[in-house]
């Protein structure tokens, strides 16, 4: 009987060019036989997939929690998620977006009650020491249940009974959307219309917003083949990661034929595609008649902004509600920069589903489950209700959605790499705080802390000595490992996650309030130091600065994607904390400059006066102004000054933009002085004595300040 009622489901969702949920629950052995069952219904060239740590013979393809990306591009008829190998909200939400039409999303988990109690193996990911994972409440996984149990769209199916959704009954008679080949949606043929206009225009901006499976990216696909058609076109393309352009590929090979690859070039025709990281990007910036810039929610807004004054034709796609970012964020972030930069930028949507059809059930279920959707209601002001800091109980999250609606998408609207894991991070972690800053009833503001340290004299020797790395703690982490500071290992400390206000309110010094007050809560609360980690930007460094949080150490690598170094602020509250602070920043300042010829090569040189900000770093006695002064004002060489130019380096650098030192002559020191680069690696001025010439001059200027 459950099997003839499938058939009919599944043919309803055939008809209505629909996708749905099935939860399966209780033994792993028996959900993954009723699986295979379900997958034995489509025809056998139906391609599936599972997604678990366990091999099912019932499917070619199976990959773990952490191998979806692999599948990201593809369509399936159907697919199994076996959340017994652990629910990871990022994957769940990308194998849910290769599900074609007329397919199911089949969910196999234990027993209600057992699931909220099972030890899920992403708990391994989440503890932090001391914490084990059996230790953790299990917050999500209850909201999950929760929220599955109450929705009437999901087919659930354990304990031999079937719960029939809610849409079986519906008309499943829906008018196909009408369409002209190679288009799939008139708001495809739209879209892909307007930007192939853009060729004909020396400066415009065009930014593409869409929900996931509305199309965009073939619409970007055929657009540029269409631009290529009978003219030559170079194109650079930038993206989180060269397979979310799959879909881009695609279109254009269907076109005009297959592209041919040659590392991170490709042609074919008169069309030449040139694919870089966003931070290669930046870095390189090369000729191109057209800049594309796919899946842009997912990153940071100064190297968009660098791209967007560099290239006169741009477009921009992002998915709306998505797993790489949200596209509500990315415009109210960076729409308004690029109004700034471009006469002409023309905001494009598409709402048509081109995967599956208009009020799609598993689309639904899924949005609600993970909080794709999520937003924050705009705060009103009212009178002279006053603000108020207060910790919330994670528990009440876990009952009020809406609530923990609004929370999130806070921190979707402030921070461009909010992802569905974040949501079971706030929940689940069990270092967790989370301060939130409201006025009545409206919620104004919000700050994650983790709890970091103490860290036991065995643990932190061994992540001294190189040879242990707990799960987090990345604070006393970073400082004993990097830097070599032992003596951090007793302290206990709060690292800030994220820190965000409502766009509505921001400028008026709510984040500062908010950071104000969690700093006197965590004195209160006998806390040795307050830190944060981010991708360093000037603004940013500065924001942390004015409310007492200074630079301790900058990572090595350069993320591909935001272009930024990883970058460590503390704030000392404790006297041991104080007493030690200041030592260890000489050490840092020291570490820093010396790695500026190294690791630190490619670091910005605008970022070096507020890294090097509050800091006593140098003083200059007779001697070594008196060298200065022979380089500066008569015929003394470079390299028989260049101990006395680092020691002038170290003393003014703070204050090189107090000074209006521009930023060509700030990259000149740092590189001829700091970097050791030969004349002929330096751009401006070009030429060895240009350039000794301009060095004198700024020689000059560093001493009448240090005069002053």
């Amino acid at each position: 009987m459950i099997g003839a009622e499938l058939c009919e489901l599944q043919t309803y969702l055939g008809a209505a060019r629909h996708r749905a949920l099935i939860w399966i629950t209780g033994a792993r052995d028996e959900s993954h036989r009723l699986a295979a069952g379900l997958a034995a219904g489509f025809p056998p060239s139906t391609t599936g997939a599972v997604v678990s740590d366990i091999s099912c013979a019932y499917s070619e393809i199976t990959r773990l929690p952490s191998q979806t990306t692999q599948l990201l591009g593809r369509t399936l008829g159907w697919a199994v998620y076996d959340a017994f190998a652990g629910f990871n909200p990022n994957s769940f939400a990308q194998i849910a977006g290769t599900v074609a039409a007329g397919g199911w999303l089949i969910l196999i988990t234990p027993s209600k009650t057992d699931w909220i109690s099972y030890d899920d193996p992403e708990y391994h990911k989440l503890r932090v020491e001391p914490w084990t994972a059996g230790m953790l409440t299990p917050r999500y996984l209850a909201r999950l249940v929760r929220l599955l149990e109450g929705d009437r769209s999901v087919v659930r199916l354990g304990n031999g009974a079937l719960a029939l959704p809610n849409w079986v009954h519906a008309d499943s008679a829906i008018e196909p959307v009408q369409t002209r080949p190679p288009f799939m949606s008139p708001d495809q043929e739209r879209v892909a219309g307007v930007l192939t206009g853009s060729i004909a225009k020396r400066r415009c901006a065009y930014v593409l917003s869409a929900d996931r499976g509305r199309g965009k990216s073939a619409a970007i696909g055929l657009a540029l083949a269409a631009m290529a058609c009978g003219r030559p076109l170079r194109v650079l393309i930038t993206a989180p990661s060269k397979s979310a352009l799959s879909a881009v590929f695609e279109r254009i090979e269907s076109a005009t034929g297959a592209l041919q690859w040659n590392g991170e070039f490709a042609q074919v025709g008169e069309l030449e595609i040139v694919y870089l990281t966003p931070a290669e990007a930046c870095q390189r910036l090369p000729s191109a008649d057209l800049l594309v810039v796919d899946e842009a929610a997912a990153i940071a807004t100064p190297l968009l902004k660098k791209l967007s004054g560099h290239y006169g034709r741009l477009i921009f796609a992002t998915t709306q509600h998505g797993y790489e970012g949200n596209g509500r964020g990315f415009t109210l972030r960076f729409l308004d920069e690029l109004k700034r930069l471009v006469p002409s930028v023309e905001e494009l949507q598409m709402s048509t589903p081109v995967r599956w059809a208009e009020g799609d059930p598993l689309e639904q279920v899924v949005t609600r489950m993970l909080q794709l959707d999520a937003e924050s209601e705009e705060p009103v002001v009212r009178g002279q209700i006053p603000l108020v800091v207060e910790c919330l109980d994670r528990d009440r999250l876990v009952v009020d959605e809406s609530l923990l609606r609004r929370l999130f998408g806070l921190l979707i609207l402030a921070h461009y790499r909010t992802t569905p894991g974040d949501l079971r991070v706030m929940l689940d972690s069990p270092n967790l705080q989370i301060y939130v800053l409201r006025r009545g009833d409206e919620l104004i503001g919000c700050a994650l802390i983790a709890q970091e340290g103490p860290i036991s004299e065995e643990l932190a020797r061994g992540v001294w000595e190189g040879h242990r790395r707990p799960t987090g703690h990345l604070l006393p982490q970073a400082l004993i490992a990097h830097e070599g500071e032992i003596c951090v290992a007793p302290w206990r400390g709060w690292r800030i996650l994220r820190i965000a206000v409502h766009p509505a309110v921001q400028q008026q010094g709510m984040g500062s309030y908010l950071l104000r007050m969690i700093v006197e809560k965590a004195q209160d609360a006998s806390v040795d130091y307050l830190g944060a980690s981010f991708g360093a930007t000037d603004a940013l460094l500065g924001y942390w600065r004015r409310s007492g949080f200074l630079p301790v150490r900058v990572g090595d690598q350069e993320d591909p994607v935001s272009g930024c170094h990883s970058t460590l602020v503390l704030n000392p509250l404790s006297a041991q904390c104080r007493a030690w602070f200041s030592g260890m920043r000489a050490r840092y300042a020291k570490r820093l400059r010396y790695r500026l010829n190294g690791t630190l090569s490619s670091l910005s040189i605008e970022l070096l006066p507020s890294l090097f900000s509050e800091l006593s770093l140098a003083r200059l006695n007779n001697d070594d102004t008196s060298r200065l002064v022979g380089f500066a004002r008569h015929k003394r060489s470079l390299e028989s000054t260049l101990l006395e130019m680092d020691l002038l380096l170290l003393a003014t650098v703070a204050s090189w933009p107090d000074l209006g030192l521009a930023s060509e002559d700030q990259a000149l020191l740092v590189d001829r002085v700091w970097r050791q680069r030969d004349a002929s690696e330096v751009k401006h001025p070009q030429g060895r004595n240009a350039q000794l010439e301009r060095l004198r001059h700024l020689t000059a200027r560093l001493l009448d300040a240090l005069a002053d």
